[in-house]
């Protein structure tokens, strides 16, 4: 990333669900880029692109993808989204603010091309992948969307789901750096971009050698809503499903019901004894997920 040097890495160590996840397929992004996705095949006409949290890889949505295929629920599609997983391109960095919307198209278009069939598509996210979900509820993508499902999702520095001081204390964010480059921006100058703005100072005993650890601000700033967040929140007139755990500690569980309904007709459930990773693997979760996506 310009200006930054990245941090020596741990060496890698297996994920705990390695070997029971799909193999990595990659496709071809508008830049000639390939990038990389797990397929969960499944006898269903709906497909699911679910999409991972702002410091992992696709991997641990393992637990929840695998149950949604087994059932028969939908296929999923996990990909690793640009700047993560094992070998990106430029780990916690894009070439510009809003190229993973761009990505995620691309990977529609690539998975029609490869003759994967559906007949709904459905848009998921867990955390910082529920950014990227409803950020293409503004984009030309939505039309082909027919559903949303978010897990935990973060949608923007001033929504109400916020704490007022994140007690994750191990993500730093350099608001002042943000605020320097948000002005820049404003008036075109973009060339700073590439400056870290967020670090995740993880825990080394914890650390399996994927993770995405700084993030510079043009990926940050694709990994959130634009400043009037409104507005996509409104634009979400699909079924939308949104999950929070009662132990939720990196957002406000309670303020989801009330700003969803502010905006959208979202179905919103609080899945008891969850905090933000477990919901992925919570009981209550995948029976809330069966009955939604049955319905759809």
């Amino acid at each position: 990333m310009q200006g930054e040097r990245e941090p020596s890495r741990p060496p890698r160590r297996p994920f705990m669900y390695e070997r029971l996840l799909p193999p990595i397929q990659t496709y071809e992004a508008r830049d000639g880029k390939s990038l990389c996705y797990r397929h969960y095949e499944a006898q269903s006409d709906k497909l699911l692109i679910l999409l991972h949290g702002i410091s992992e890889d696709g991997q641990y949505l393992h637990p929840l993808a695998d149950f949604i295929a087994k059932r028969r629920l939908a296929q999923v599609i996990v990909p690793d989204l640009r700047g993560y997983g094992l070998h990106p391109v430029r780990r916690g960095d894009v070439e510009y603010v809003g190229q993973h919307d761009h990505d995620i198209e691309d990977l529609t278009q690539w998975l029609k091309r490869r003759n994967v069939k559906y007949r709904t598509l459905v848009m998921g996210g867990h955390s910082g992948g529920g950014a990227n979900v409803i950020r293409l509820a503004t984009h030309r993508l939505a039309k082909e969307i027919g559903g949303y499902l978010l897990l935990a999702p973060s949608i923007h520095p001033k929504a109400p789901i916020n704490h007022e001081k994140d007690p994750w204390s191990a993500i730093q964010l350099r608001k002042n750096r943000i605020a320097t480059l948000n002005v820049l921006n404003a008036v075109g100058l973009r060339y700073l971009n590439g400056l870290v703005v967020m670090s995740n100072d993880k825990p080394i005993a914890g650390r399996h050698g994927r993770e995405t650890l700084e993030l510079s601000y043009r990926l940050l700033m694709s990994r959130t809503t634009k400043r009037k967040y409104e507005r996509s929140l409104r634009a979400m007139t699909q079924p939308t499903l949104v999950l929070v755990g009662e132990k939720e500690e990196v957002f406000i569980s309670g303020q989801y019901a009330p700003l969803f309904a502010e905006y959208n007709q979202a179905k919103v459930e609080m899945i008891l004894d969850a905090d933000h990773d477990g919901i992925l693997s919570n009981e209550d979760t995948f029976k809330e997920v069966e009955r939604w996506l049955s319905g759809l």
